[in-house]
């Protein structure tokens, strides 16, 4: 059997940004605003159907949003949510039935997307007392199926206390009501295939015993394998299973996850790497190697938070992943732009070819964008750490941290071919005293401290927001930048009458333009 679509090179993901439109929506309102925009694209849509076990689309299993409650019991987002999925299943058969449609009139693969798990806080304030609707009953009529056990003391901001509302997958109960879940979107509704998205959010068991519990999600997986082949056969065609997990094999499987075995039995047909958050450090080559010879596509994952709304940045973290391996690129949270970047950006980031010779700009990625509280902790429980930042402290060698940027562009042959525009090397220090040098080496080279030292970050894209915070920006060429994992070396010179003062290195960044681009 074959799929209805071939892979696309861009899987676009949509969180039902819709559905929480001031109601009351309509088939032509979702085909303006959500499909009309990718006719055409070398894209596909996936489309998210609920979050905490409270679902916007026509399920008979789970709980719908707004059910049993009254409309003033819930909150303005929750409310607009409900009064759509009311008026599209008084008015059509229902918004997963009528999107899947669109986007089959149109040429779209689509997708529904099942969040494994969520780890919001919604005991979060001012909610503590009383349980928002939008957190949903299963947890709360089943505290005993939760990664937290009822009455168990768990010190607040840790990752434990983070994911303890969670679902725990270790009980055949869970697993079977996700099953449920999963089986009913493709049995009853004319798609293409099902995510299981296990990001959002990271953690389906307790960390303890994770591990060993490989073999229950395993299962899981064959099982939902297993029906998505016998559906397939009654249409015709091949329906597609796709899963997302943490940004290593190391961290999914610690986490639960046993991705190359579901490479290697044929249970998945996609595995989507990563949350998007360490696009310039996460190891998608690991997970290219490993799915070669299996027939399971590999996509990087890209998430729309700094520093990938940046359009130069984006580009280098695509072509990052091409040059890796990779079948395709999945964006995550670009739902909220608008359809004319979509129109002009995905075709950019589906094309190596035209990404070749775009100006791109590759960065040191971040640890201190993941914080505790709320679902912070359960990212920090699939992601592991990242260089920046980094506190300067002088060494007894005279030695400095090194940071390592994997750029993937052929400078070197650019150079050659007279095709290489100007590069630069920026660092932007926090807390750097008047009197204070660094020298900053690439590849072993080191580059001339008169080069550039500003009061604004490199490229202007930020205004100083602490007392003496600087960019440094040199003009680099190649050599020594070159095509691979460049080093970059940062040595402190602090000031004579140093006082204990600490810089912070905060970004470290490589910009790279071609001639006429």
């Amino acid at each position: 059997m074959t799929d209805r679509y071939p892979n696309q090179p861009i899987i676009f993901t949509d969180d039902a940004w819709i559905m929480s439109e001031d109601p009351p929506i309509t088939p032509e309102i979702i085909w303006e605003k959500m499909i009309r925009p990718f006719e055409g694209m070398p894209a596909s849509l996936w489309w998210a159907v609920g979050d905490h076990e409270v679902y916007h689309h026509e399920t008979e299993i789970g709980e719908i949003i707004g059910d049993g409650y009254d409309l003033s019991e819930l909150s303005d987002f929750e409310r607009r949510k409900a009064l759509n999925f009311r008026h599209l299943t008084e008015t059509t058969s229902g918004p997963l039935t009528v999107i899947s449609s669109l986007c089959r009139e149109a040429g779209i693969e689509f997708l529904p997307r099942f969040r494994m798990n969520s780890h919001y806080a919604y005991y979060a304030p001012p909610y503590t007392d009383n349980v928002r609707p939008g957190f949903g009953r299963y947890r709360q009529e089943n505290p005993h199926l939760l990664i937290g056990r009822p009455g168990e003391n768990i010190p607040e901001d840790t990752i434990d206390w983070d994911i303890r509302t969670g679902k725990d997958y270790a009980y055949p109960e869970v697993r079977d009501y996700a099953y449920s879940m999963i089986t009913e979107m493709f049995e009853r509704f004319d798609v293409d295939g099902v995510e299981m998205d296990f990001n959002r959010h990271p953690g389906v068991f307790r960390r303890e015993e994770a591990h060993q519990n490989r073999y229950l999600m395993t299962d899981l997986v064959r099982r939902v394998r297993k029906r998505l082949d016998e559906v397939g056969a009654e249409r015709g065609r091949h329906l597609k299973l796709a899963v997302r997990v943490a940004p290593t094999l190391a961290n999914a499987a610690r986490m639960g996850l046993d991705v190359p075995k579901w490479m290697t039995d044929g249970l998945v047909d996609t595995v989507i790497a990563g949350v998007g958050w360490i696009p310039f450090e996460m190891p998608i080559a690991e997970f290219v190697e490993e799915a070669r010879g299996t027939g399971c596509a590999v996509y990087g994952c890209l998430e729309g938070l700094r520093p990938l709304v940046d359009e130069s940045a984006l580009r280098a973290a695509s072509y990052r992943y091409w040059e890796a391996g990779a079948d395709g690129i999945y964006l995550y949270n670009y739902f909220t732009l608008p359809p004319t970047w979509i129109r002009r950006t995905i075709p950019e980031l589906a094309d190596p070819a035209r990404l070749k010779t775009m100006s791109k700009r590759y960065e040191a990625d971040h640890a201190d964008r993941i914080q505790y509280g709320g679902h912070g902790g359960a990212f920090r429980n699939a992601v592991p750490a990242a260089q920046m930042p980094i506190t300067l402290i002088e060494t007894s060698t005279g030695r400095g941290p090194v940071v390592n940027i994997d750029v993937a562009d052929d400078v070197e042959a650019a150079r050659a071919e007279g095709k290489l525009g100007r590069c630069t090397l920026g660092v932007s220090i926090e807390h750097f005293a008047p009197d204070d040098k660094v020298d900053v080496l690439l590849n072993g080279d080191l580059l001339a401290w008169g080069t550039g030292r500003e009061s604004y970050m490199p490229g202007g894209r930020k205004w100083p927001t602490l007392e003496g915070e600087v960019g440094l920006h040199y003009d680099i060429d190649s050599p020594p930048l070159r095509k691979g994992v460049n080093k970059i070396e940062i040595r402190r010179r602090p000031a004579a009458d140093d006082v204990g003062n600490q810089p912070v290195v905060t970004n470290v960044e490589i910009t790279i333009t071609y001639q006429d681009a």
